[in-house]
């Protein structure tokens, strides 16, 4: 069963630069900090905010080598398979 959606309303100022404030309760609820990334999304008049969440670890990056020498190696597992008629 799906919870039912929460509304919250207050007004905020928007300070210079386009700043605004979340306020507190909205960001503890939301567990968003000074570190969190959002998403603004305007439709229409509307705007919406969404906080993304990032991995918080590190991601191994691949050497172009790499990438090659899986694709070969794809290639061939996807050419004995067929070969099989496994796929």
């Amino acid at each position: 069963m799906q919870q039912p959606i929460v509304v919250f309303e207050e007004l905020v100022k928007v300070q210079p630069k386009g700043l605004i404030t979340i306020p507190k309760k909205l960001r503890k609820e939301l567990n968003i900090t000074e570190e969190t990334i959002v998403k603004i999304k305007r439709e229409g008049q509307k705007l919406t905010m969404e906080p993304i969440r990032t991995i918080t670890y590190p991601v191994r990056s691949y050497t172009k080598e790499e990438i090659k020498q899986f694709l070969a190696f794809d290639a061939a597992q996807t050419k004995e398979l067929k070969k099989k008629r496994l796929i």
